[in-house]
């Protein structure tokens, strides 16, 4: 089977908005990443959103886009649209006063405006907050004044009116339980994470045992300004854990062979379905895992299981030569035109495919090489 992929490691698009922001009253701006594989998925690929706020420091921003990057490369934490929101005042936009007070304007920003400028990105329904002291404060805030917007979040040693907004979070997570809430604090050295600790954990050991999905996790080595390098990357793999290792379908051993015999095609593309869920949502099939799950089965001759998959890939991924290359390769063997036609539609979209003159031309080596 032909895995011959070649993408850039990393691969990224950004896009810088700006808009008139009603909440506000003035021009805002949000930059939005999305992986490589954005420009070729269908509107059925919807990707769950991260919200990075504080994204006009950039020794914070740099160090976590290229952990989300590292980490989806490495599967721990699925593909996603990661949205940078820059502050033009980071304390006055962020210091909620009580819990009765109106909505601040960057919440109303994040729940009644951001929502619209992302439609055309297809997004999806998992939507983490993620921030960092007095931005990660703020998360906690929108996260309980407006618990349906945001799924998780993860809260970088937050300290501002802590004692107020982590009791009536706790109680509001007992009611849900797809929803998560990971903070983490630094050391209690005045050199470390001294400033927030003491405070921090004043208010911690006093809330109830009962805290839902929070999570609290303490990281002695870390200071003020590095937790967010040094915590923030276990806090989001451990958010997608469950993501993770959900491509275990067709185990194979070490001749990389299967380990029992798979179910009908149409019984493991309904396993596959069904894997898909998470947190009472649904993240999408990635290119890796459909080529993954499809050399597994090659590898033992499963070619009906191949076909259902690469079908359902191409569905998915309409834009992808790859996965036109692979099914007409498939379907050579039982549709010989068929599989010719999806072969010259990995032609076409190979024109388009950002990638060296010289890598091109052995791509269309390999494909002209089937079509005769």
């Amino acid at each position: 089977m032909l895995l011959f992929v070649l993408v850039p490691l990393f691969a990224q698009a950004a896009d810088t908005l700006r808009f008139q922001s009603a909440a506000f009253g003035t021009e805002r701006r949000v930059i939005i990443h999305t992986p490589d594989f954005f420009r070729v998925a269908s509107p059925e690929v919807r990707m769950p959103v991260f919200i990075v706020l504080d994204g006009q420091h950039e020794w914070f921003i740099e160090p976590l886009l290229n952990d989300i990057r590292y980490l989806q490369y490495t599967h721990d934490v699925p593909q996603a649209i990661t949205v940078v929101v820059p502050h033009a005042d980071r304390v006055a936009e962020c210091a909620q006063k009580s819990e009765t007070s109106d909505p601040l304007p960057l919440l109303r920003m994040l729940t009644e405006e951001l929502p619209g400028l992302l439609e055309p990105y297809h997004p999806g329904d998992y939507r983490v907050l993620i921030g960092h002291s007095f931005t990660a404060s703020f998360a906690l805030y929108a996260k309980q004044r407006a618990p349906d917007a945001f799924d998780a979040v993860i809260a970088l040693s937050p300290l501002h009116r802590v004692q107020h907004v982590l009791p009536a979070l706790a109680d509001q997570l007992k009611d849900r339980p797809n929803d998560d809430v990971l903070l983490a604090i630094g050391g209690a050295h005045a050199f470390k994470d001294g400033g927030h600790y003491a405070r921090f954990m004043d208010t911690w050991t006093a809330m109830p045992a009962e805290r839902g999905r929070m999570i609290l996790t303490e990281y002695p080595s870390a200071g003020h300004t590095s937790i967010p390098i040094i915590a923030f990357p276990e806090k989001l793999a451990t958010l997608f854990n469950d993501f993770s290792i959900r491509d275990s379908l067709a185990a194979v051993d070490a001749e990389y062979l299967l380990r029992e015999e798979p179910p009908p095609p149409a019984d493991l593309m309904a396993q596959i379905d069904g894997s898909l869920g998470f947190r009472g949502t649904r993240l999408p099939w990635e290119l890796a895992e459909i080529n993954g799950l499809a050399s597994r089965l090659w590898a033992s001759d499963k070619k009906e299981h191949v076909l259902a998959i690469y079908r359902r890939g191409a569905e998915l991924y309409p834009g992808d030569y790859s996965m036109h290359w692979s099914l007409g390769e498939v379907l050579l063997v039982q549709d010989r035109s068929a599989g010719m036609a999806a072969l010259r539609k990995a032609q076409v979209l190979l024109d388009s495919e950002p990638m060296s003159d010289v890598d091109r031309k052995g791509v269309k080596a390999e494909i002209e090489g089937l079509l005769k």
